[in-house]
Order: structure tokens, then sequence, then C-alpha cells
């Protein structure tokens, strides 16, 4: 397999894999998330740079430049849906329950249903270019270029709130049932109750722009210009451990469970110990390869199994 040759602008994870999409060679890759094994590597369907990832069970969501966005079957790594709509860049995807939610640079956020086969359920003109979605029971968030957090409701659109704390753009949003957070080019990131979205505490440490973030429990993870990853306590607003070992600026970050993943312009993902902040893994396309259906399950490549996958990604039932 080859090694990383371009930005990692998206990295998301699962129970079973840690996923990366890269921009100049235009590239999603997957590994094992248990020992590092790389299990799919594989060109965007239209051959353009990949921007975001998200991935739920047996599939993953990928946006690219010019609007692309694709559904795929990582067992087979075949394109189940094109989702034709966005315009301009996909900046931000992710896979919450029966739907696909994206945004992207021709200021749109729009909400996709897997069950449909990837029909087009929701647009919402947000007037600025979209950096980020973040989505939590009825609610949808978009952090925009015109340096605001929207609230919108997740059936109807409408708007609910507008936050204008931050000075600068808002490139990453991440909800919960307890907590908002945002993360600015004004190098902070917000803390924000929910679900009034009144502004708790300001996490103040991050010397350049704050380009993801990720929240779990009382965790947050932000992933800086500056070429760290901070790790936070929710409830306090503490700061636990800074995160050094990239060398170029950090453009996403992922947090599940006890492990943090985070993607870099220095062409490489790392891994992290979210209890002890130390770098417990670098990948960067050159690990040894073995079959994803070793992770996935073998079930995943047998005729039954291909109809049971596709049974899941409908219904969204494990």
């Amino acid at each position: 397999m080859s090694r990383i040759d371009g930005w990692v602008l998206g990295v998301a994870q699962s129970a079973d894999l840690v996923l990366a999409a890269s921009d100049d060679d235009c590239s999603l890759r997957a590994w094992s998330r248990k020992d590092g094994a790389l299990v799919l590597e594989m060109k965007t369907p239209n051959n353009l740079p990949a921007i975001t990832t998200a991935v739920q069970g047996n599939l993953a969501a990928v946006g690219t430049f010019d609007g692309g966005l694709f559904l795929i079957d990582l067992a087979t790594a075949s394109v189940l849906h094109a989702l034709q709509g966005h315009t301009d860049s996909v900046l931000s995807v992710i896979l919450d329950g029966n739907e696909i939610i994206s945004g992207a640079t021709d200021m749109t956020v729009r909400v996709w249903d897997k069950i449909s086969g990837g029909r087009q359920t929701l647009r919402i003109d947000a007037g600025a270019w979209v950096y980020s979605v973040a989505a939590h029971e009825n609610v949808l968030v978009a952090g925009l270029q015109d340096n605001t957090v929207r609230i919108f409701d997740r059936a109807s659109g409408v708007p609910r709130h507008v936050l204008t704390e931050a000075t600068n753009y808002v490139r990453a949003v991440a909800i919960d049932a307890q907590r908002m957070v945002s993360g600015s080019d004004d190098r902070k990131v917000r803390v924000y109750a929910v679900p009034s979205f009144q502004l708790v505490r300001v996490l103040k440490g991050h010397i350049n722009w704050v380009r993801s973030v990720a929240l779990e429990g009382d965790r947050i993870v932000s992933g800086s210009r500056d070429e760290t990853v901070r790790l936070w306590d929710a409830r306090s607003g503490d700061a636990l451990h800074v995160l050094q070992g990239h060398s170029e600026e950090v453009n996403s970050v992922s947090l599940s469970g006890s492990q943090i993943v985070s993607g870099s312009d220095d062409y490489s993902v790392r891994v992290w110990d979210a209890e002890t902040g130390a770098s417990t893994r670098v990948l960067d396309g050159t690990e040894a390869a073995r079959p994803i259906e070793e992770v996935l399950g073998a079930t995943a490549t047998t005729a039954a199994g291909r109809r049971r996958s596709r049974r899941r990604w409908r219904t969204g039932t494990p």
C-alpha cells in the first residue's frame, strides 16, 4: 500500500476502524483500531481531494471538492450512493441514525435519508460557508464562516438560535445531550449548555486557529493549526493534556472511549491514549495490510453477509 501523499483533512473512528480522508492523493484509508493494520485504501469515486469522512459500522461517508458526497460500503469498497445536491466542496459530514448530514462551501446544510437510497430530505440555506455540522436528537448545529454557530430544528430546518460569541470563523462544532462545543479561528474553544445554548465557559490555550473539536462524556478534544491536540475536562474546563507530535497543523480530531485520533498536514494520522495523553500509534499508509473482513467480520463478504449489510444500512440497526 502507498504512503499518504496529502494533507489529512478528516478522520473518524468506530469500534473497529480508524478512517482518514486525504486531499492530494484523493484517498480514503482505513486501519484496524486494534492493531493498526491497513485494511482499506481507495480513491475517491470522483478522483477529487477528500476533505471529510464519517463512519458507522460497515458504512463510511466521504465528502470531496466540487460537491462530491458518497456513501461507501467498507466491506466491499464499493459506492452505495452518490449524493447529488451540493455545488461546492463538502467540508463536513456525519452519519447519525438513518441520516447523512453534510455542510459545504455552497452555504448549505443538507440532510439525506439512507433508507430511501440517499434521498435528500432537507436543505438549509445557512448564508455562509458551512465548516462543520453536528446533530443531537431534534437539533442540527452548524459552524459558519460568518463567525456564528447556528442551531436549527432538525425536522423543519427552522432556525432556533444564533450564537455570536466567536470573533472569527467557526470551523468546528460538536454536541451531545448536555453540551455543545465550538472551535474558532479566534483560537478559543467555547462550551455551551444544552438545550439553552447559553455560554458556559471559554477554553483558552491554543495559539492558532482551532480546526476541529470532539466531545464525549466529560472530555473535550480540540485540534489546532498550532500543531497540537488538547484534551479538556468538560465539567471544569481544566486542561488535561497537550498532545504534541504532529509537525504541521491538526485538521481533524475524533474521540471514542479512551482513544483520540488526529489528522494533520504532516501527512499522518496519530492515535493517542485519552487517559494519559501518550501517543500510541502513527499511521501513514505504509503499514502491513490485511483483509478488512478480518476486522469487520468475514460474513460481510458472503452473499448472506452482503444482504445483512444492506439491511443494516437501510434500517440503521446493528
